[in-house]
């Protein structure tokens, strides 16, 4: 068995043998859950036609319905696999006469064969906290919709790290790895300095099988307010807080205090009100009836 990477595919090629001699190369192409069985038969004839079956840990082999009496070299079984945590067989018949057909000694396809597409990244700055969203690679399989991007995540749980790195210094970084239960990973860092300039990159592996790992994102990066432009952006809040306040302030203590008049206070209102002083002798002098005249006017 020959194993060998094209571009960032993985190619599994075997030359396999049918029961009757028959000799057919068959090679496993596999990037993202993607499962494509291409193959050639030097010795069989233009004409010949082939079936393609999968086979699931524990379940009979099963034919691929659209790889059935097809006269093409290749067949792409990626639907026909959903559960990525046990052992999937394909296995190439070749339909020698209607009535025979020769299948070839079956290839496997499991985690040791997967390699993926690197996710990507975007992140977010607030104070000194950083965000760093990670979306991953779209995936071809039966349980996704066609005509939408089914993300990786949405078929596996895969192990997600997340580097942040100081770009003047790359020794200063914070790295986090976390287990995918969603369809997008945010992951978050603090403690960043002030003034620098912190990239992020990020990448993924299978859950029970961390040689099946995606290469790095492209990093994106990010600059940390400096302490230069901070300080008198706040300065200049405290300055324009205490302009707004301190009239307010001034008119809240010029204001007359009134006290409000209730059942119990009352009583000590009326009397502390204070008669007018024509109406108050100003001394307890004796007045002699005598000296008391009465005038009558006619009207």
């Amino acid at each position: 068995m020959e194993l060998s990477t094209v571009g960032l595919f993985v190619v599994v090629a075997l030359l396999i043998t049918g029961s009757n001699g028959t000799v057919c190369y068959a090679a496993v192409e596999s990037l993202d859950l993607r499962c494509l069985l291409q193959w050639d038969c030097p010795h069989a004839s233009p004409n010949t036609t082939y079936t393609v079956q999968t086979k699931t840990q524990g379940d009979p082999w099963q034919e691929v319905p659209w790889c059935v009496w097809i006269s093409s070299r290749s067949c792409d079984v990626s639907p026909a696999f959903s559960n990525f945590e046990l052992y999937n067989m394909i296995r190439l018949g070749v339909h020698l006469r209607p009535s025979s057909t020769a299948w070839m000694r079956p290839l496997k396809f499991d985690y040791s064969d997967f390699t993926f597409s690197p996710p990507s990244v975007s992140v977010s700055l607030k104070e000194d906290h950083l965000t760093v969203e990670v979306q991953f690679p779209c995936a071809t399989n039966r349980r996704c919709s066609l005509g939408r991007c089914c993300p990786i995540s949405e078929l596996i749980h895969p192990w997600t790290t997340v580097t942040v790195y100081n770009k003047q210094n790359h020794s200063e970084y914070q790295r986090r790895t976390v287990w995918t239960q969603e369809v997008v990973s945010h992951v978050e860092f603090s403690g960043l300095a002030a003034g620098q300039n912190y990239c992020a990159v990020a990448n993924f592996s299978f859950p029970t099988f961390s040689m099946a790992a995606s290469p790095k994102s492209s990093p994106q990066c990010v600059q940390t307010v400096s302490q230069s432009v901070l300080l008198p952006a706040v300065c200049l809040g405290i300055g324009l807080t205490s302009l707004l306040l301190v009239p307010l302030l001034a008119v809240f203590l010029k204001r007359p205090k009134h006290t409000a008049l209730t059942s119990e206070n009352q009583p000590e209102i009326l009397a502390s009100v204070q008669v007018p002083d024509s109406l108050v002798p100003l001394s307890p002098v004796p007045v002699d009836p005598c000296d008391i005249q009465l005038e009558f006017r006619d009207i």
